[in-house]
């Protein structure tokens, strides 16, 4: 996704443009979409205790964003990179993962084991309200060659979870 804004009037004036401000015009343009919740087992059924959960962030939606701003006399592109997700499980672990997570994938992995970089286990049933929130870290630069970092931007969703226990009967 590419957002451009123009900043400024006439062409000709480029006296006292402040590019750090222009910066976070452009950054404030990002329309950032929220992450849509990946796991397995799905979370629109239920999970069960003792399993463990695969939790991703899609390869799509993990990717990096960019605005720019144009000004008297030149450009200003801020770009917004995902850096880590943070998994709130609803009780009361915090799960943190330093990218999108690893997909499960039933032709190569096993469900009973963990996920390599981002699951989690669930010990007791209820319903529970997981929530991902992506952290993008941002940073500008303009055609000049000034840049540097600005704060950090986040995006957040959340759904609902049923977890159960499954009884085996014995005959």
């Amino acid at each position: 996704m590419r957002c451009t804004a123009y900043v400024g009037g006439d062409e000709d004036e480029d006296d006292g443009v402040d590019l750090v401000e222009v910066a976070h015009e452009a950054r404030a343009s990002l329309e950032l979409e929220e992450p849509e919740l990946a796991m397995s087992p799905s979370p629109d059924g239920p999970v069960l205790v003792h399993v463990p959960v695969w939790m991703w962030i899609d390869g799509d939606q993990w990717a990096q964003q960019s605005a720019s701003a144009s000004v008297p006399g030149g450009e200003v592109s801020v770009t917004a990179a995902p850096s880590s997700v943070s998994w709130q499980m609803g009780d009361g672990t915090t799960v943190d993962c330093e990218g999108p997570g690893t997909p499960f994938d039933a032709s190569t992995h096993d469900p009973e084991e963990s996920s390599p970089d981002c699951g989690h286990t669930y010990t007791s049933t209820g319903q529970v309200q997981v929530s991902a929130q992506v952290r993008w870290e941002t940073s500008w630069e303009s055609d000049d060659g000034e840049g540097g970092s600005l704060r950090s931007l986040t995006t957040e969703t959340s759904q609902q979870v049923e977890v159960i226990e499954s009884s085996g009967v014995v005959t």
